[in-house]
């Protein structure tokens, strides 16, 4: 880990920067009140200007990253380390106008904006935290901030060495059976605005990709690619023709048996060159021939320049 970056989480959680049993009831005023914790470590910077960026990139980017837990973040100018505040709700706050998913606790963390790991780093460190407590509500039900700092701070202390592809991937990405027909793929790629889907069989393992240009492709047969002029094929009937087929065409007929992928535990410097170098928007995160998660592009750019 950087020597510039903070070693652990007994230099992150102290008493004075906790509050247990949040007295706010909405998300905005919870988010006021850890940003007064940290007003002292943040000289001449405006809390109400802080606040308006929380609350917009809530907006953007819900941070309720488990269930009844919440991690907003700012990158600041001029911060020297990384500073966590911790309110936390026996009865929960509503986060982004889910009332039915209240959250219970409330990490929000502050980094240098010259340090884009950071986050990543302490994020990957909290959800060890997490699964090791099992259940939010033991920290919800902390009585003082005492019991709490000694509660987050027990345990191994250190953040992970180095930002890497576990910490960057969708755990649970979309994926298709090798047995699904086209017009599975279809439906999944307009409803959930996808570009690429891995393809697996039953067990998990990966099969394949299908893109969005590959079913241009299949519509498109290579004897109509050399055609200077389409113009003459005004109704689409190559589409037409495919479309007829929708339910009884496998993904397993037309997708892509060549994949890009890596191990969970490469450093994610590497995931940068790759997407350079290969020109690729997706990149498979694979524990042998099983699919763990995936990292989109877009993805890797927003938890690296603006998470």
């Amino acid at each position: 880990m950087p020597h510039t970056v903070n070693t652990g989480f007994v230099d992150v959680f102290r008493p004075e920067t906790i509050v247990c049993n949040l007295p706010s009831r909405t998300r905005d005023d919870a988010l006021a009140a850890l940003l007064r914790l940290l007003e002292e470590e943040t000289p001449g910077r405006d809390p109400q200007v802080m606040l308006d960026e929380l609350i917009a990139r809530e907006a953007l980017a819900p941070t309720v990253v488990y269930p009844g837990i919440a991690v907003p973040h700012l990158r600041l100018e001029g911060l020297s380390r990384l500073l966590v505040a911790v309110g936390t709700s026996v009865p929960g706050i509503p986060f982004n106008g889910d009332a039915q998913h209240p959250v219970h606790a409330i990490f929000l963390v502050l980094t240098p904006k010259s340090m884009p790991d950071a986050y990543l780093q302490f994020l990957a460190g909290l959800s060890k935290k997490m699964i090791a407590l099992k259940d939010v509500r033991l920290i919800a039900g902390c009585p003082s901030p005492d019991e709490l700092c000694a509660m987050l701070t027990s345990g191994k202390d250190d953040f992970p060495p180095f930002v890497s592809a576990m910490h960057m991937m969708a755990h649970n990405p979309a994926t298709l059976l090798e047995s699904d027909h086209l017009g599975t793929a279809i439906d999944l790629f307009c409803e959930r605005r996808l570009y690429d889907i891995p393809v697996v069989d039953e067990q998990g393992d990966v099969r394949g990709v299908v893109s969005l240009e590959d079913l241009l492709q299949i519509s498109l047969p290579e004897h109509l690619l050399w055609m200077h002029d389409l113009t003459p094929i005004i109704q689409f009937e190559p589409f037409a023709d495919l479309l007829r087929k929708d339910r009884t065409m496998r993904l397993a007929d037309f997708m892509r048996e060549e994949y890009i992928s890596v191990p969970p535990d490469v450093p994610a410097i590497q995931l940068a060159k790759i997407f350079l170098m290969e020109k690729t928007r997706q990149i498979l995160v694979m524990e042998g021939r099983h699919l763990a998660g995936v990292v989109n592009l877009h993805s890797f750019i927003s938890k690296l320049f603006w998470a």
